[in-house]
């Protein structure tokens, strides 16, 4: 087996977890609001003798019907932040299907580092792993249906439709910055190739692209167990990779 650094997941946990939280909190504060406000007014409305008790009346009509209009435009926004809530913990599960795998399927040769934050960095980086075949950056995305690359090789294609997420850029970034921090503490170039991974999708891949797709069923046996002459690291240099990455972690080998 694989040796492990981290934990698959969290930070997909932890932010599906949040946009939750943040979710029902909104909703109980509209409640209590509106619930103040409608039993604000209609306490006032109940002596409708006075001049102040009519204008209650008229305020509760006038909130119901301002109540009725935002119904849809709250509906919206839950609906929306709902979706944000199943899209990142479809992520996390996503990541974890991805952790077994490289775990259970790679030689302790390997190191794989899951759920990566360099300091100074505000995203995430899914998997990093280091071993005989090189380094990869693994960004998992738990998509359905169909992924592929449109005619010239430049633009991700999910469904018929371009990635609106611009994925393979950022994992293309997520490799550069890896690649970047690497030289300056290991004073020479580290070949660093992205690989995106989609655990559930039908993928079509294309040769000479910058970034790799891969399914789940081929990730281990047909990429990262390949050896490429030109990106093939000692053991020694697997060693020192790694501990320049526990380095980046701030902690020690």
């Amino acid at each position: 087996m694989a040796k492990t650094h981290g934990s698959a997941g969290e930070n997909a946990f932890s932010k599906s977890g949040e946009q939750q939280e943040t979710l029902l909190a909104t909703i109980v504060l509209i409640g209590l609001l509106a619930t103040f406000a409608c039993g604000t007014l209609l306490g006032l409305s109940i002596s409708r003798k006075t001049f102040l008790g009519w204008i209650a009346l008229a305020g509760m009509l006038v909130l119901g019907g301002i109540f009725i209009w935002l119904k849809r435009k709250i509906d919206a926004w839950v609906d929306k932040e709902l979706r944000e809530v199943r899209y990142w913990r479809r992520g996390a599960e996503g990541e974890k299907v991805v952790a077994e795998i490289l775990e259970t399927q790679l030689s302790d040769e390997y190191h794989v580092f899951h759920d990566v934050r360099f300091p100074g960095r505000k995203s995430n980086i899914d998997h990093i792993v280091v071993g005989p075949s090189g380094v990869f950056i693994l960004n998992t995305k738990n998509w359905r249906g169909t992924v592929g690359w449109n005619a010239d090789g430049k633009t991700l294609i999910w469904n018929g439709e371009p990635d609106k997420w611009n994925s393979a850029k950022g994992v293309m970034g997520d490799a550069l910055d890896v690649h970047d921090k690497l030289r300056a503490l290991l004073n020479r170039d580290v070949f660093v190739r992205a690989i995106l991974v989609f655990p559930l999708a039908k993928v079509q891949p294309k040769l000479d692209t910058p970034v790799e797709l891969q399914q789940d069923d081929y990730l281990v046996s047909k990429r990262l167990k390949y050896i490429d002459k030109r990106h093939a690291l000692s053991e020694k240099e697997v060693v020192e990779i790694v501990n320049a990455l526990l380095a980046l972690f701030r902690k020690s080998v």
